[in-house]
């Protein structure tokens, strides 16, 4: 029942060890996808960040068209000033030259040729204010393009920096429900991980506790049955000595019947007949004695041999006995590794060790690092290893029990 409860309590083991791991696994899957989160929140506010960049450059190319338009425009009404300017003067200097058509020639000749000058200049002013006129109005239709196009280009942009807000803010939300989620979890899953680590520890002591009682209880049932066997080849050996001494007694016996017939046979008688039939029945006696003594030897030689396989059984039986004392003390240190193991095992899985080995203080103190090889294949090992010692040192003794004797 000891080690039906011993196998249940290995498999409970290993299944809360594959639980474990698995727990494990999915903490860092999360933590994954937590990483992986932050990482697209911080490229949805670089790309935000962009969107702004792109918004201001645009806005400060519309200041500074602007600028440059109102620039030529303002060329623009200087030039038309100047021009009214000498178009009022010409004006004037025609008046004057109408009221003065009585002045001699010269000076008509010299009015005449300011005037044209003036006219020149007024031509070439007109043609400078149509070059600043179509130059302004090219600049004003660049100027409503450059707007036009900025304007859609300010609208396209702030349409996308909308929906990477939208969907930021959506992502946002998303992540942050699936963050709440992933805390959640992982409170859980160091819930249900302390959980196990309590159970696993429960399992190591009542695993420590069913390994003692199945020690004591295997010692106990080892030391009554050599104790058992022991007494039955005492009480054997006492009756083989019991027995030996008897034969001993019969063989003094016979002796000294055969002494007493040869005393009886050298005796003279008077009576030939009935001393032939005495000398016949001596010698039938003597030859009797011999053949009872010859069967004494015989018994006495399988009484020895006896003795000699009896002895040979008992040394056998107290080698097997410090085998199987030697083999228990093993057993025992065995035991200890593998709770060392089961130990090791359960800090490797406590939270905070990061699957690290983790000294504890308390209820669980460790001697060292835990190693698959120390684990239940050794266990196993070991314990099919002692069943077949046992299996030899009880099929020896049989075979010394089962010996024919000669």
């Amino acid at each position: 029942m000891t080690q039906f409860e011993l196998h249940s309590l290995k498999n409970n083991l290993a299944e809360t060890s594959s639980l474990v791991e698995s727990m494990r696994y999915e903490l860092e899957q999360t933590k994954d996808s937590e990483a992986q989160a932050q990482n697209l929140v911080k490229q949805t506010l670089l790309q935000l960040e962009a969107a702004k960049d792109t918004i201001n450059a645009l806005r400060i190319d519309i200041v500074n068209s602007k600028e440059a338009n109102d620039s030529v425009h303002s060329e623009l009404q200087q030039s038309r000033a100047h021009v009214s300017f000498l178009e009022s003067f010409v004006d004037n200097l025609k008046k004057i030259n109408s009221d003065q058509n009585l002045l001699d020639g010269e000076s008509t000749n010299q009015g005449i040729f300011y005037v044209d000058e003036l006219q020149r200049e007024l031509q070439a002013t007109q043609s400078e204010v149509r070059q600043l006129k179509s130059t302004l109005e090219v600049s004003e239709i660049r100027y409503n393009e450059e707007r036009s196009c900025s304007k859609k280009q300010i609208e396209g942009a702030t349409e996308i920096l909308n929906q990477i807000k939208s969907q930021s803010s959506i992502r946002e939300a998303e992540l942050t429900e699936e963050l709440k989620k992933a805390s959640a979890n992982i409170c859980e899953l160091k819930a249900t991980l302390m959980d196990k680590e309590t159970e696993l520890q429960g399992i190591s002591e009542e695993n420590e506790n069913l390994n003692t009682k199945l020690e004591n209880s295997e010692l106990c049932n080892r030391d009554q049955e050599m104790e058992a066997e022991l007494a039955k080849l005492r009480e054997h050996v006492a009756e083989m000595k019991a027995n030996l001494m008897d034969k001993e007694t019969e063989l003094q016996n016979v002796f000294s019947e055969n002494d007493m017939l040869k005393l009886e046979i050298s005796k003279p008688e008077m009576d030939t007949s009935v001393e032939a039939a005495e000398v016949e029945a001596a010698r039938a006696a003597e030859a009797e004695a011999l053949m009872k003594l010859e069967l004494m030897m015989d018994e006495v030689d399988k009484s020895k041999r006896k003795v000699a396989r009896v002895t040979e059984q008992l040394e056998a039986a107290q080698s097997a006995s410090a085998d199987m004392e030697a083999e228990l003390r093993r057993l025992k240190v065995q035991s200890d590794q593998w709770r060392k193991a089961a130990e090791a095992a359960a800090s490797m899985l406590s939270p905070g060790s990061n699957g690290k080995y983790v000294e504890r203080s308390g209820s669980m103190p460790l001697g060292g690092k835990y190693s698959p090889v120390n684990s239940s294949y050794l266990d196993d090992y070991d314990d099919d290893s002692f069943k077949k010692k046992n299996g030899n040192v009880l099929k020896k003794i049989g075979v010394l029990w089962k010996k024919p004797q000669k």
